[in-house]
């Protein structure tokens, strides 16, 4: 069961990224995202600048989405899920 939960969380999580990625960038840059930051016609400053944002997002999304989960599941259960307290 926890590994279901787990790639629920992890689908869910790719969205929002998504969704947070996008916002922030239209809001920070005033333009759409790259559609694909390795296109040629992308400017490399934009490139970079990209992938340095969606990474950083992702991987605080993740963070966020396992930590709230190993919580919940804790709460539930009454001791951490096997992967995490080895």
């Amino acid at each position: 069961m926890w590994s279901v939960a787990t790639t629920a969380a992890a689908i869910g999580g790719g969205v929002m990224a998504k969704n947070v990625i996008e916002t922030t960038w239209k809001f920070v840059t005033g333009s759409n995202s790259p559609s694909n930051p390795e296109d040629p016609e992308v400017d490399w400053g934009e490139a970079v600048a990209f992938a340095l944002v969606s990474g950083a997002v992702v991987q605080l999304v993740r963070v966020w989405i396992n930590h709230k989960s190993t919580e919940a599941y804790t709460k539930r259960k009454g001791h951490l899920p096997e992967s995490v307290a080895s």
